[in-house]
């Protein structure tokens, strides 16, 4: 059987598509996966999902280079945008680690994060692990790829334009990042500021005391202490946020 100029160019740009998320999502980028096993699974994936996708019209077969060149381009934004959305959690709670570790004192001192590729602190890794550990337990990656599946037929390969409504919906959800990571880190920091209020008080009444060699033990062992007694209002909070924005936002956003 024959197969036409129009499926190949199809299946391409679906592979592209594929890479592209499998390059930026959560635990798919990571640099402990070959490079080669990524481009080998975005293969099997995009003859997986062919059928789904062929249910909207054939990617037209580019007869020059610019257009071709274009309709790449393209998929490439839609999977990264994907990736972008799905890591947003991460990254919030990255964040909000971040702000405890500053509050507490663990910023002094970092290590490899193999999460992102980068070096953290003690408690970025902590939370790091935390929510990709959430992320596999409910089935995040599972819903990465339905949510990829679902974006075949929401936007059909070679048709996505970055319109007003993306852009803003980008926004919103780098917005809820923020607000994310706020809260997770508010208890930790919150206490710590209080603490750091007592102290320059007792300091201000008493110039004996040594505050500075007081404060730090005082300041790690009570932010440990907290950050143990919040873990079980923290990990639901990011669980429901793992499971809405890979759920739905990242399937049904662009429609």
């Amino acid at each position: 059987m024959a197969i036409s100029a129009a499926y190949l160019t199809h299946i391409f740009l679906m592979f592209v598509r594929i890479l592209a998320v499998l390059m930026t999502a959560p635990i798919f980028s990571g640099r402990n996966i070959p490079n080669v096993a990524k481009i080998g699974f975005s293969g099997i994936l995009a003859l997986i999902l062919l059928p789904v996708s062929t249910q909207s019209a054939l990617a037209p077969v580019a007869t020059q280079l610019g257009p071709f060149v274009l309709s790449i381009a393209q998929e490439v934004l839609v999977g990264t945008l994907i990736g972008f959305a799905s890591n947003l959690v991460f990254v919030a709670v990255s964040m909000g680690a971040a702000m405890m570790g500053l509050q507490v004192g663990f910023r002094a001192s970092t290590l490899y994060n193999p999460i992102f590729d980068a070096s953290s602190a003690a408690l970025d890794q902590f939370y790091s692990f935390l929510v990709a550990g959430l992320f596999l337990a409910i089935d995040g990656h599972h819903w990465l790829l339905l949510a990829l599946q679902r974006t075949f037929q929401v936007i059909p390969v070679g048709t996505f334009v970055f319109s007003a409504s993306v852009n803003d919906r980008l926004i919103a959800l780098t917005s809820q990042a923020f607000v994310a990571a706020v809260q997770i880190a508010f208890p930790v920091v919150g206490v710590l500021l209080l603490t750091d209020v007592g102290l320059g008080l007792i300091a201000r009444a008493v110039p004996q005391v040594q505050i500075f060699f007081l404060s730090l033990p005082l300041k790690i062992g009570l932010g440990l202490l907290v950050l143990a007694f919040t873990l079980t209002v923290t990990l639901p909070m990011v669980r429901d946020y793992l499971s809405t924005t890979i759920g739905n936002v990242i399937a049904l956003g662009f429609q």
